[in-house]
This record gives structure tokens, C-alpha cells and sequence, in this order.
């Protein structure tokens, strides 16, 4: 009998390798031994990390990084459908917008992170990328979202941020969400400059950042 952490050790061995195909017979086998769905989803996320400092390192491509993300947004697609239909839904710990901002075009990061905080539970409204202010905000009001992740990739396109904050307080939401911004050019200073609650570097912080905004609501 295939134990659990033979699955599991397979799984990540797989996802390294960015081998797809084998990455999800694992989480097939998983399920079929019905096995519980929050250890498969750490680890596809420890996977993925692991990727991610491989690439910091130089130690694989950006190709790399890039199809890890893809294989990580099908594997928690495949899962939430597995648990669909064994009548089983994640539980919502709160409604996540996310997105990055006018002429911005650079959304790996994003990619990632919004990946990691549906994984993680939250319910996440991904807009994509190179978005008016206005199409964000008004989608976190219309979503009533909790928190509100935006990114620039450069410095031209850094104002977007403040636009969004000034925005929402012009529009009487500011203080219904939390907001925590992330790019290459921003820093905490700047965060603070513009009224954002949050600064965050990488994909994990932006999922610690937000599981402790819904225990401070809590």
C-alpha cells in the first residue's frame, strides 16, 4: 500500500521537474487512497517555494519558475474540482482582489501569489494585469474584498499604487479593506507614504500578511 509520504515525496520529486503529467497522477493517487487535501496542498506549495529559491539562486531557468506556477494553478484547480465532487468546499477566510496596475505587464509574481492564497483558503478575485485604477477599485467594492493586493514592476507606473488608496478613500471603502502593495521599486517607505497597510517582497509574505489581516478582524 502506497503510504502517504511516498505520495508525497513523489509529488515534489515531480514537481521540481516540473513534470507535469506525473505531478498530477500523484494528486490522482492521493485522492484515491482518500487521503485529506491539506497536506497535498503544502506540499505542492513547499514544492513551489523551492522552485522559486532555485531560481533566486540561479540554480534553474526562469522557464522554470514559470511553468512551476502553471502546474501549481492546474494541480489546485484539479484538487478543488476532486473536492467539488465529493461535496466538499473550501472554506472561505476571507475575499482577496488582486492585480497589478496600469501598463504594468509583469505578472509571474502575481500569478504565484494569487495561487498560494486560494490554496491557502482565501476566496481570491484575480483581475490580471495592466488595469486601470479604477477597474480595481471598483472591483473591490462591487467583491466587498477584505484585502486588496496590487503590484508595480516599475517605478513609472508606482503612482497607480497611491492612485488606488486615494481612490478607495474617495469612494468610502478605505477603511472596509486592507491593502498591501509589492513590486520591484516599492519599498516600505513608500507603503507607508501612501497609506497602504502593508508592504510585502514574495508570494509567502503576501499569505502571511493576509492570514494575520483576517486575525486582527477576527
Amino acid at each position: 500500500m502506497t503510504s502517504k509520504e511516498e505520495i508525497l515525496g513523489e509529488l515534489y520529486k515531480y514537481f521540481i521537474e516540473t513534470n507535469e503529467k506525473e505531478v498530477y497522477r500523484s494528486i490522482d493517487k492521493w485522492f484515491e487512497k482518500g487521503y485529506e487535501e491539506k497536506q497535498l496542498l503544502f506540499k505542492l506549495i513547499e514544492a513551489q517555494e523551492e522552485v522559486a529559491r532555485r531560481f533566486e539562486e540561479e540554480e534553474c531557468y526562469l522557464a522554470n519558475l514559470m511553468n512551476s506556477t502553471i502546474i501549481l494553478q492546474k494541480s489546485n484547480k484539479l484538487i478543488t474540482e476532486k473536492l467539488a465532487n465529493e461535496g466538499i468546499a473550501f472554506k472561505n477566510r476571507g475575499t482577496v482582489v488582486i492585480g497589478t496596475v496600469k501598463n504594468d505587464t509583469h505578472d509571474l509574481g502575481k500569478n504565484i501569489a494569487s495561487c498560494r492564497l486560494q490554496i491557502t483558503g482565501f476566496r481570491v478575485i484575480d483581475l490580471g494585469r495592466d488595469l486601470h485604477t479604477s477597474e480595481i477599485v471598483d472591483a473591490t467594492i462591487k467583491n466587498k474584498a477584505d484585502i486588496l493586493a496590487v503590484s508595480s514592476m516599475t517605478s513609472i507606473t508606482m503612482n497607480n499604487l497611491k492612485e488606488i488608496v486615494d481612490l478607495l478613500r474617495e469612494r468610502g471603502y478605505r477603511e472596509n479593506v486592507k491593502i498591501m502593495v509589492s513590486g520591484a521599486p516599492v519599498t516600505q517607505e513608500y507603503a507607508d507614504s501612501i497609506g497602504a497597510d502593508a508592504y510585502v517582497r514574495t508570494a509567502s509574505e503576501a499569505v502571511e500578511t493576509a492570514e494575520n489581516f483576517i486575525k486582527q478582524k477576527d
